[in-house]
């Protein structure tokens, strides 16, 4: 009911105004062009009230106003990571159940030793090709006597080519070797006494099996020369009876973890017993 009084209201407003427009005199006679334009002006207040359709008069409500948003307080923030310990690994000794014999050094120990010493003998550095033979890798844990394993030793490692020749001047098949292999090798022993290798397996040479020489050193002093030999050997089953080689020394076969008859501290390389 208020809105059809608003829209009657607003009628009589609209009509007024046009009447008193044309009641004014002649000497103030508004011009024709404002007297319509101030009718449309009413007649459209009027028609901005009717809605649609049923011809019933809607209130438009008001709009409000947007929420203004609340500064936010900023702080900085610096992000502090603390730096996570480095645990030293755990050892703990192992049950000693042999010690590895001391084998022959030579007579092929590399006396020229190549620049590229690492423990990857198949990629040799300023090599043009691969060396020939079987790629073996191996590995394996140096103890003390008590069954310790050792930090920081050195273990070199020299052999033959696929061919059965050494690295060496006095060989007398040196000239002929391979010069894609490195022939000569070295690796430390890490927390836990571990090493590793990768090479070739070893070519034959009369009358001798297939071995590796081996050499481990403490600050360059010598520990143990020995030899590892291959399970399955056809020469090493005939060289070998009940553990012990031609010469009458012992020998272990496809034996790679090491234990030496020294009984070295456990914080090695600080020093020895």
């Amino acid at each position: 009911m208020a809105m059809k009084n608003r829209f009657v209201t607003l009628l009589v407003l609209a009509a007024t105004i046009l009447l008193t427009a044309c009641a004014q005199p002649e000497s103030a006679v508004t011009p024709p062009i404002a007297a319509t334009t101030a009718t449309q002006v009413a007649v459209v207040a009027v028609e901005e009230l009717v809605v649609e359709g049923d011809g019933e008069s809607a209130e438009s409500e008001p709009t409000p106003a947007p929420a203004t948003p609340e500064p936010t307080a900023t702080t900085d923030v610096q992000s502090v990571t603390e730096p996570t310990p480095t645990l030293a690994p755990v050892v703990e000794p192992i049950e000693v159940t042999y010690f590895t014999p001391a084998q022959q050094e030579g007579p092929y120990y590399t006396v020229d030793k190549p620049a590229d010493r690492d423990n990857d003998l198949v990629e040799l550095a300023g090599a043009t090709g691969v060396p020939a033979g079987t790629i073996l890798e191996f590995g394996g844990t140096v103890y003390d006597a008590t069954g310790m394993p050792l930090e920081g030793l050195v273990i070199e490692i020299w052999q033959t080519d696929d061919s059965g020749a050494y690295l060496h001047p006095r060989d007398p098949a040196t000239d002929n070797r391979d010069r894609n292999f490195q022939f000569y090798g070295e690796a430390t022993t890490d927390a836990a006494g571990r090493y590793d290798f990768r090479t070739i397996v070893p070519g034959e040479y009369e009358p001798r099996p297939v071995h590796i020489h081996v050499k481990i050193k403490a600050d360059g002093a010598e520990l143990l020369t020995t030899q590892f030999y291959f399970e399955g050997d056809p020469a090493l089953l005939i060289t070998v009876t009940d553990g012990v080689d031609a010469n009458g020394n012992p020998i272990l076969v496809g034996e790679r973890d090491v234990i030496l008859q020294q009984e070295l501290p456990a914080y090695y390389p600080d020093g020895l017993q």
